[in-house]
């Protein structure tokens, strides 16, 4: 079993090249391209798991080489906003038109909108639903459509650029123009905003060249058909100043390289500033050069550490800069943190040499401090002070090997990127990132279904392992059970069958004996009395061994027997009570009670010479009483006989907390009784007497 998740892929990734469209070009276009591309998430946990796994995996390859998306919202310079009004009559109101009309024409490669950035809630502000691009070709006088997103809604971009190529690229442009409708019938004011425009330049090689919006007042003109301005917030002039929120060029992959970062110690710092000079190494037509700020230390959020206040810059065609020309550099901020780059653009003036002098240094912890990530000099976006000789006056000899970080195409420990490749690259990593996100999350869920599986399967599974182990030690403990009981079962057969028949045979032989040996006949007759006695003492134990539990009734029976038997000779007269309490009693209970009883059976048997006896056993008032009367010879309790054995049933009544009454007078015979609470019988005690026996 699997489960199919759907997840829509704009466009294919890659750098270079027009092979594939980053963003559609219309509502036509983007469901013909849109994929609706299958992912099979197995069912299976662990390998629903992996495959998620992988397919981070697979999109953080492919994110590592785009441009890094690092955006940074600040709060002045935010872009273009919208002319906003309301239809009183409920007519549809005219178009917003945004015209960029270039000062001569050129090869046009693809155009990219940047929207602006709320710095209040850092989230895209006002981004059109709907719009349309044409380009003003300067062959045929006619708009071609570049994107045509007026009958259906744009795809929320997010806080990505939006990038579309144009499909015929042998044509010359001479205007581009942005055109946003106003709904119709609406009672509150519709309104859109831009951070940023760029006109992407196509070289002759077919790669994208520089940002033509970009190219100055003089090369290019921006009008609006309405608009609302409020300095240093809004304003037209925004939409191609190269100022906005998507951070900076640069690579997402970390290299070896570090930025200049100076700090001068007291009374060294240069009062004239810092100079740098360039030299190109040939004469160039310098379009623009821009200025880095340098990484501050460990870390730190400070985009402007050590850079300068007063930057100017002079091109010139001799080392010895005899004759110049003074570029000053546009949107300059003084002390205000720079969280863009320092553009200065020169109209393409030719230059072998130039010379950069920069004051006005900041300060930390009583220290001056020079900082510039990289000096990039370009035209055309082609780079032409990459490795190039770097001399410089007022910094330290320690740092001068250090100038050479200035030139190497590396900034904040990322290779710096063309602007159309960085642009295109980040828009090519928006659905690649929102992949990403839908990936992670799953991933997150599955990841916490197989723990939560895990730790079931932990739980139920050490459950079953002890479960099979109780029953196997139940097992184990019945069988040994049965087998114990069948190994007390064979001994008491044994012992009944062996030693009970030789003790019936030697009572009997004793019995004979005392008939026919009248000289030896009160020892064979003692000798007949203890036969009895044992063979009735092993039936109990058979009795004992048979039976898993002791209850009342049988063990008065028991009591019984065993005055059968061993009152040979006497007319015994037996009374037990009808409805007997069917409790369970102790087996030490029964042991003291066997043992008294014993000794009182014993006695009459024994030293009586009675020839009837009389046993009464009733439950009375919750307790058990049990009585032995004979008319025997009896005795007298004053007197101490230890062969009587008093002391002992004395200790056992006492071990039982039972009640114990004793009345003989010579030649009237002898009563014992013993009364004991049912309570008692459960009582569980273990001392040992000795029997007069």
């Amino acid at each position: 079993m699997k489960k199919v998740i759907y997840i829509s892929i704009l466009a294919a990734v890659t750098l270079s090249g027009h092979a594939s469209a980053v963003d559609a070009r219309s509502p036509e276009e983007s469901n013909a391209r849109q994929i609706a591309s299958t992912e099979e998430w197995s069912w299976w946990p662990w390998k629903r798991v992996e495959q998620l796994e992988a397919a981070r995996g697979q999109l953080l390859e492919q994110i590592s080489v785009l441009p890094q998306h690092q955006p940074i919202f600040q709060s002045n310079r935010l872009g273009f906003h919208s002319s906003f009004a309301v239809s009183d009559s409920g007519q549809t109101l005219p178009p917003h038109q945004i015209d960029f009309e270039l000062g001569y024409a050129n090869f046009l490669d693809s155009i990219a909108l940047v929207p602006a950035f709320d710095p209040k809630d850092h989230v895209a502000y006002a981004f059109p639903k709907r719009f349309k691009i044409e380009a003003l070709s300067s062959h045929t006088g006619q708009f071609d459509t570049i994107a045509n997103w007026m009958e259906e809604d744009f795809p929320d971009p997010g806080l990505y650029p939006v990038f579309f190529n144009r499909t015929d690229l042998s044509k010359h442009i001479k205007q581009v123009r942005i055109t946003v409708p106003r709904q119709s019938n609406q009672s509150y004011p519709t309104y859109y905003a831009l951070g940023e425009v760029y006109i992407l330049q196509q070289r002759p090689n077919g790669s994208i060249a520089a940002n033509m919006a970009e190219w100055g007042s003089d090369s290019i003109d921006v009008k609006s058909s309405d608009s609302f301005s409020m300095p240093p917030l809004w304003d037209i002039s925004y939409l191609n100043d190269g100022v906005m929120c998507l951070g900076f060029p640069l690579s997402d992959e970390i290299v070896e390289s570090e930025d200049l970062l100076i700090t001068y110690d007291a009374g060294d710092e240069p009062a004239q500033g810092v100079q740098v000079m360039l030299d190109l190494g040939q004469t160039r037509p310098i379009g623009r050069i821009d200025f880095w700020p340098a990484k501050a230390p460990h870390d730190l959020a400070l985009p402007s550490f050590g850079f300068p206040r007063e930057i100017s810059v002079e091109l010139s065609m001799d080392p010895s800069f005899e004759t110049v020309k003074v570029i000053h550099p546009q949107h300059t901020e003084v002390n205000q943190p720079r969280i863009n780059l320092l553009s200065v653009v020169s109209g393409a003036s030719p230059a072998r040499y130039i010379r950069v002098t920069m004051k006005g240094l900041s300060e930390h912890q009583g220290k001056r401090i020079f900082g510039l990530g990289e000096i990039l000099v370009t035209e055309f976006d082609q780079a032409f002070s990459i490795n190039c000789k770097v001399t410089a006056k007022g910094i330290p000899d320690a740092y001068v090997n250090q100038l050479s970080r200035l030139v190497d195409g590396c900034s904040w420990q990322r290779r710096i990127l063309q602007q159309g490749e960085w642009i295109k690259g980040l828009a090519e990593r928006r659905p690649l990132d929102e992949r990403l996100a839908v990936v992670e999350l799953e991933l997150e869920r599955a990841q916490s279904n197989w723990r939560g599986i895990q730790q079931r399967s932990i739980t139920w599974g050490g459950s079953l392992i002890v479960i099979c182990l109780l029953g196997g030690l139940l097992v184990q403990q019945q069988v040994r059970r049965r087998g114990m009981n069948k190994l007390k079962w064979r001994i008491a057969r044994d012992l009944h069958d062996d030693v009970g028949s030789n003790l019936g045979s030697i009572s009997l032989a004793a019995d004979e004996l005392e008939l026919a040996n009248t000289d030896a006949k009160e020892e064979i007759a003692t000798i007949s009395l203890l036969a009895r006695e044992a063979c009735a003492a092993l039936r109990e134990v058979v009795w004992v061994i048979d039976e898993s539990t002791i209850r009342l009734p049988q063990l008065i029976q028991k009591l019984v027997d065993r005055a059968e038997r061993v009152l040979d000779g006497v007319k015994l007269l037996v009374e037990v009570p009808s409805d007997c309490p069917d409790c369970m009693v102790s087996l030490i209970f029964k042991r003291h009670l066997f043992s008294f009883f014993k000794e009182a059976v014993h006695n009459c048997a024994r030293h009586s010479q009675a020839t009837q006896a009389y046993i009464t056993i009733a439950v009375v008032d919750q307790c058990l009483q049990i009585s032995l009367r004979d008319n025997g010879c009896g005795f007298d309790l004053a007197d101490e006989s230890g062969g009587w054995g008093l002391d002992s049933m004395k200790d056992r009544a006492k071990e039982m907390a039972a009640e114990l009454e004793l009345i003989s007078q010579p030649g009237e015979g002898t009563t014992v009784r013993l009364t004991v609470s049912l309570k008692s019988l459960l009582s569980e005690t273990d001392n040992l007497y000795k029997t007069s026996n």
